[in-house]
């Protein structure tokens, strides 16, 4: 199965979870990180048991019914498409659905024999390599006979990925310019277009 770590940019985050939607058969429940913005020490914070917070300011997005709102005492983890309309019973709400997911989260990575993570890195500064290191060790705490990758995904052309996770047998980095095509060049909306970049991952891991 494949389970997204998102990015920290919008647009790239959500457009992980939608193209394993659409090009794998794997739809089934939301996981936690699946429409979030986060950093990898966010996601790390979330397998360490952070409590689930929210603050109490949000912010309305523009041109949109969207309210967006950021977890309490984390690096980076933003909900840009949980709430519609802020109200008094917002807060229990998200937090009761985000505890929720917590557990389904950490229940799949016990249950389940082999998964492949997906994670989005824009540039050099944001591929967090510690971190990544830090979420090994937390995969294997919860469930150390796991059989996982690490896909690490970018656009970028600049990226040197550090040899320590590059000996990684179950590190695998793509580089998407590798695999554009014509359907990508001829795409004229850019979250589609980030979609379709995505879709070589699913023909080189299974």
């Amino acid at each position: 199965m494949y389970l997204s770590l998102s990015a920290s940019y919008a647009g790239n985050a959500c457009a992980v979870r939608q193209s394993i939607i659409n090009y794998t058969q794997q739809s089934g429940e939301t996981q936690f990180f699946d429409w979030l913005v986060t950093s990898m020490k966010s996601v790390n914070q979330i397998l360490e048991n952070t409590p689930i917070i929210f603050e109490n300011n949000y912010r309305s997005q523009p041109n949109s019914m969207k309210i967006s709102i950021n977890f309490k005492n984390f690096d980076l983890l933003i909900s840009h498409h949980d709430i519609c309309e802020f109200n008094a019973n917002s807060i229990n709400e998200i937090t009761e659905k985000y505890n929720k997911r917590y557990e389904r989260l950490i229940n799949t990575i016990k249950l389940n024999n082999k998964i492949n993570f997906i994670r989005y890195c824009k540039n050099q500064e944001n591929i967090e390599k510690e971190e990544i290191l830090i979420f090994y060790k937390n995969i294997n705490n919860i469930n150390p006979n796991l059989v996982f990758n690490y896909i690490l995904i970018s656009d970028s052309n600049e990226l040197i990925i550090p040899d320590n996770l590059l000996l990684k047998d179950n590190f695998i980095y793509i580089n998407l310019n590798n695999y554009i095509d014509d359907d990508i060049l001829n795409e004229t909306n850019n979250y589609y277009k980030i979609i379709k970049k995505y879709k070589c991952i699913f023909n080189l891991v299974k």
